[in-house]
């Protein structure tokens, strides 16, 4: 389904077609994806990034789509496999020294990815879950929409029934929104290790 389908599929299951409705759904929309990326870590959402380290550099952006690490490997130039980092904290990331040599650890900053000691010639490849795409236009979808559309339209659904004060159609629609989040996590789940 596009953005459009699912905001009117929203709108016919409230039985609100108004004008301060529709003005509102923009914002009912980015609550509603907030929410989604706050519960979700599938399958679907895994993306590949790789950064080139330079030397004497230990902090590089993350990409602006970040929703959490799934994997972070160092590979060597020429290298298809490379050695798997682990995560550490900052504080006990400030206790390792800063000199030249192997990679073991990374650690996360204020939108930074930190890795220490600083390298040449070598590749950070970042496997991560990719917050969702959002929809603006009446013809955007995304990987959810295509999927699993019922979780944006008993998102939606929610918000709306918050904004008309309804606590009992609100409550219900939560609970359907909810549901189909577990939903999606159990497929995931049943599908990447079956």
């Amino acid at each position: 389904m596009n953005y459009k389908e699912i905001i009117d599929a929203a709108q016919a299951y409230t039985d609100r077609y108004d004008d301060e409705l529709v003005n509102t759904m923009a914002a009912f929309t980015r609550v509603v994806e907030a929410k989604i990326n706050n519960a979700l870590r599938t399958g679907d959402q895994s993306v590949r990034s790789q950064i080139w380290l330079q030397r004497g550099k230990e902090y590089y952006s993350l990409p602006c789509d970040w929703g959490g690490a799934r994997d972070v490997e160092i590979l060597h130039e020429g290298q298809q496999h490379g050695k798997t980092l682990v995560y550490l904290a900052p504080e006990e990331m400030n206790k390792l020294t800063r000199q030249h040599g192997e990679h073991g650890y990374y650690t996360i900053i204020a939108g930074q990815i930190q890795i220490s000691p600083p390298a040449d010639d070598q590749v950070l490849e970042v496997v991560y879950y990719q917050r969702l795409p959002p929809l603006e236009s009446d013809e955007d979808t995304n990987w959810l929409t295509e999927r699993n559309c019922d979780a944006y339209i008993f998102g939606l659904c929610a918000e709306i029934s918050a904004f008309a004060k309804d606590p009992v159609l609100f409550e219900a629609y939560r609970v359907r929104f909810m549901d189909t989040l577990m939903d999606i996590t159990q497929e995931d789940q049943i599908t990447r290790w079956s």
